[in-house]
């Protein structure tokens, strides 16, 4: 899998203003039909994990906008805008992970089987391989699990820099 490059940074923009909306669900709706589309050779387990990486990628890239928008908007102070980066960080590591642990799942199922008349060194045999498999489905999920809860304290970070007093410099 392709390694997503996210990072807490400040776009820089022209005009003081970064477009788009942190709710656009015409971006999550387009993001999870063309993730649809391009996974067809893959089974269900491989696309229900692509979809749900895509779609937290695009969920905290929303919530990075967002709390972006709000920084050059003078909105958020230093100080908040660097929580905002280590609970990012956060998420990011664990996005990550996940993809990583997806990568060494399909490498191990695209393993070839070792032949009858004795394998070589390093390749698993059938029970072992189908054993490895629903092992690294049991971290893939684990893993996919936390995002949902590290974007729930992304928004609630944020939610937190709205509140009164939480915002004076």
């Amino acid at each position: 899998m392709k390694a997503f490059h996210l990072s807490p940074v400040i776009p820089s923009q022209p005009g003081g203003r970064v477009e788009g909306s942190a709710c656009s669900s015409r971006r999550f709706l387009v993001a999870a039909l063309l993730l649809s589309l391009l996974l067809p050779a893959c089974d269900s387990f491989e696309k229900n994990t692509y979809r749900t990486l895509k779609v937290a990628k695009v969920e905290y890239e929303l919530l990075q906008e967002h709390a972006a928008r709000a920084f050059l908007d003078g909105r958020l102070t230093d100080e908040q805008w660097n929580r905002f980066a280590i609970a990012g960080n956060r998420f990011i590591a664990a996005h990550t992970f996940a993809a990583d642990l997806m990568k060494t799942y399909q490498q191990t199922r695209r393993a070839r089987l070792p032949q009858p008349t004795g394998g070589q060194a390093g390749q698993l045999a059938p029970d072992e391989k189908s054993d490895r498999l629903q092992q690294l489905q049991r971290q893939v999920s684990a893993a996919l699990a936390q995002l949902p809860l590290l974007l729930d304290d992304l928004r609630a970070l944020l939610a937190s820099f709205d509140s009164p007093g939480e915002n004076s410099p």
